[in-house]
């Protein structure tokens, strides 16, 4: 699965996945002092998803002023899939 982070025209943070995900995002954790984002499920018995790829530094700004993620699935032949989900900074700021 990748998935891949913009930054859309209103500000807000976008991750968009090439690949269902195996729950609806309850919410996305965004670690300051790590700079990686984990993946919360709405189901409780799917584990967490701590994304493995570090935030680039251009994107530590927008992150910080987005109060949430627009999650969207996009695959191909099917409509896309796309939804808000709450995004939690966890962490001292800079």
């Amino acid at each position: 699965m990748n998935i891949e982070l913009a930054i859309l025209n209103d500000g807000r943070i976008s991750m968009v996945s090439d690949k269902p995900l195996p729950d609806v995002v309850q919410r996305v954790e965004y670690y300051r002092d790590q700079r990686l984002f984990q993946l919360v499920y709405n189901d409780e018995l799917l584990e967490d998803e701590l994304m493995e790829c570090e935030i680039p530094e251009n994107m530590v700004v927008p992150v910080e002023k987005s109060p949430n993620v627009i999650i969207m699935t996009i695959i191909r032949g099917l409509d896309p899939l796309g939804y808000k989900a709450p995004l939690i900074k966890v962490g001292e700021l800079y």
